[in-house]
């Protein structure tokens, strides 16, 4: 691993930090020149998902862990809204990127290989 990808690793393994000490969820993406870094953090406690393996997400909820119906109810409506709100912004994101990114090479006649 060089230099770029391994500051890439640590700098997700510190935003993961953060992520956790304020209990977030977060699809992110990091760049160096050359190089680039993506991850999702599902497993805020107010989740019900957690990843499983590196690329392997699952969902936990068992009745017998809630004190009651609606407090696994509230876990599941919070996951959902977790995923759909990650999913809804990176979306846009990806969008934004996406036009600035084809306008550049337009402008520039930038070419990657």
């Amino acid at each position: 691993m060089n230099q770029a990808e391994t500051t890439l690793k640590i700098a997700a393994e510190e935003i993961k930090e953060v992520l956790r000490k304020h209990n977030l969820a977060a699809a992110v993406a990091l760049h160096s020149p050359g190089h680039g870094e993506y991850f999702v953090h599902l497993n805020p406690t107010y989740s019900c998902a957690y990843m499983y393996q590196d690329n392997e997400v699952r969902f936990y909820s068992k009745a017998a862990d809630y004190k009651t119906p609606t407090e696994q109810l509230e876990k599941q409506a919070d996951t959902a809204n977790m995923l759909k709100l990650l999913t809804e912004t990176t979306a846009f994101n990806f969008g934004c990127l996406d036009f600035l990114s084809k306008e550049f090479d337009e402008l520039t006649g930038a070419e990657h290989y």
